[in-house]
C-alpha cells in the first residue's frame, strides 16, 4: 500500500513538472491589481486618468516617506525622473553613470529624445533598473496605468512591495521554499514572551504564535490564503498539487513560532535545537517554542482561491475512513489550518485573531467570535501597557471544529 501511495505522489509531481511549461507565469500586474495593492498598503484609493506632477509626486512621497523636489509644471515622466529616483533610493546610483554608460544604455533602448548630463544619467538609470519603460520617456503625459506601474516599481525598490519567493509554477520554487525554511530559527520577544506565558499558564489560551513583520508577504488580502503547517515537505507537495491543477499563485513562506505548554508527562525536557526548544517559566510550567510556517499564497483570482478548500479536503485531510492518510499528501493533518483575511463563501467559518504588536514582533491567538470579548479582556489584564487588537479571519471548517472543541475530524 505504501508503494502505491508513493507512486501516486510521484505521478502528481511528474504531472506538475509537465504542466510547468504549459502554465503561463503571472503576467505583469494589471492597473487594477496595482491600485488594489496601493489602496491596501498606502491608502491610495484613486488615481486620475491623466496624472500631473503634483499628484504624481505626492503619491510617490506617500509611498516612500521621502520629501521630493519637483517642478509642478512638468507634464511628462521624463521631467520627473529626479523625484522617481529619489523616491526609489536610486539618485546617487544614477549620478555615477559616466557618459559612455548612459549613452550606451539610451542607445540600447532607442531613446531618440535629446537628453544630456544629469537628465541622461537619470533616464539611463531609471530604464536599467526597471523603474520606467521606454514609452514613459517618450510620452508627453502620464496615464493612469503608467503612474500605477511606476508607483509599484518604486514600492518594490524600497522594500514596500510584495515580499515573496516566486510563483508556484517557477521551475526553482521547490528549492527556494527549502532554502527559506533552512534559514529559519527560533526567534522571540521578551515582552510578548512574558504576556504569552501568562496567557497559557492562566488558561486564557492553549497556545499562541509569534510572527515577525519582516517576513510578511504583503499580498492582496482578497486573493490570499495562509496555510499553516510544521513540515516543509508538505509545503512543497501543496505547491505540486496546485501545479497539477493548473493553479498559479505567488508564494511566500512566513515563519512563525508555535508556543504551547510542555507537559512533563511527555518525558524529560529535551535539549534545545535551532527549531525546537522547551523553556521553563516556573517550577512546573514549561513552554515549547517550535518553528512552523504559514505558506502564503496570492492566487491569480478569487475563483482560484475558492478552489483551494476542496483540494485540501480531498488530498490533504485525514479522516476516520482514511486514518492512515493513504493517497494523501505527506504530513496531512486531521485539522488542516488555512485562513483568509477577507470573507469566504462555502465551508469557511469566521474566527478572531487576537494580536499584540511589539515593534517587529506580533503575538497571535485564535479564538471563537463568541469568546473574543472575554479573551481580549483577560489579555488586557495581563499588561496594561499593551493594546490587544482583534481582526476577523475566515478559517476552514475542520480547524473551526478543533477550535470549538468539537469532533476531531
Amino acid at each position: 500500500m505504501k508503494y502505491h501511495f508513493k507512486k501516486a505522489i510521484g505521478a502528481m509531481v511528474l504531472a506538475a513538472a509537465m504542466l510547468m511549461s504549459a502554465v503561463p507565469a503571472f503576467a505583469q500586474s494589471t492597473p487594477g491589481e496595482n491600485l488594489q495593492y496601493l489602496n491596501t498598503y498606502f491608502q491610495i484609493g484613486t488615481v486620475s486618468d491623466r496624472v500631473f506632477a503634483e499628484e504624481f509626486c505626492n503619491t510617490l512621497e506617500k509611498i516612500s516617506g521621502t520629501e521630493l523636489s519637483y517642478d509642478t509644471q512638468s507634464t511628462g515622466m521624463v521631467q520627473l525622473l529626479g523625484p522617481i529616483l529619489q523616491a526609489a533610493g536610486m539618485e546617487e546610483a544614477a549620478l555615477t553613470f559616466p557618459e559612455e554608460k548612459y549613452t550606451r544604455i539610451l542607445s540600447e533602448y532607442d531613446i531618440s529624445i535629446p537628453l544630456e548630463g544629469t537628465a541622461a544619467q537619470y533616464a539611463a538609470c531609471a530604464l536599467s533598473t526597471g523603474l520606467v519603460q521606454k514609452e514613459d520617456l517618450t510620452d508627453t503625459s502620464i496615464s493612469k496605468a503608467q503612474a500605477l506601474r511606476v508607483y509599484m516599481a518604486v514600492a518594490d525598490a524600497i522594500g514596500e512591495g510584495r515580499n515573496f519567493l516566486g510563483y508556484s509554477n517557477d521551475a526553482d520554487i521547490y528549492g527556494k521554499i527549502y532554502h527559506a525554511w533552512n534559514s529559519f530559527e527560533i526567534f522571540s520577544d521578551e515582552k510578548l514572551d512574558e504576556i504569552g506565558s501568562k496567557a497559557v499558564e492562566n488558561k486564557i489560551t492553549t497556545g499562541y504564535n509569534l510572527k515577525k513583520d519582516s517576513y510578511d508577504a504583503h499580498f492582496i488580502p482578497e486573493r490570499t490564503l495562509r496555510y499553516g503547517h510544521d513540515d516543509i515537505k508538505h509545503a512543497n507537495q501543496i505547491i505540486a498539487l496546485l501545479q497539477s491543477e493548473g493553479i498559479v499563485a505567488k508564494v511566500q513562506l512566513e515563519p512563525k513560532i508555535s508556543i504551547y505548554e510542555y507537559l512533563l508527562d511527555w518525558g524529560p525536557v529535551p535539549e534545545p535545537e535551532p527549531r525546537y526548544e522547551v523553556k521553563q517559566f516556573s517550577n512546573d510550567f514549561y513552554l515549547v517554542y517550535a518553528v512552523e510556517y504559514d505558506l502564503a499564497l496570492e492566487f491569480e483570482s478569487v475563483q482560484d482561491k475558492s478552489k483551494f478548500d476542496s483540494l485540501i479536503l480531498k488530498y490533504a485531510k485525514k479522516s476516520d475512513e482514511n486514518a492512515s492518510a493513504e493517497g494523501l499528501l505527506y504530513g496531512s493533518w486531521w485539522q488542516p489550518l488555512y485562513t483568509s483575511a477577507t470573507a469566504m463563501n462555502g465551508n469557511y467559518r469566521k474566527i478572531t485573531d487576537n494580536t499584540i504588536q511589539n515593534g517587529l514582533y506580533s503575538f497571535h491567538s485564535f479564538s471563537l467570535d463568541t469568546d473574543a470579548s472575554h479573551v481580549k479582556e483577560q489579555l488586557n489584564a495581563l499588561d496594561a501597557s499593551v493594546r490587544v487588537n482583534q481582526t476577523s479571519l475566515w478559517c476552514d471548517e475542520p480547524f473551526y471544529r478543533y477550535l470549538a472543541g468539537d469532533d476531531y475530524q
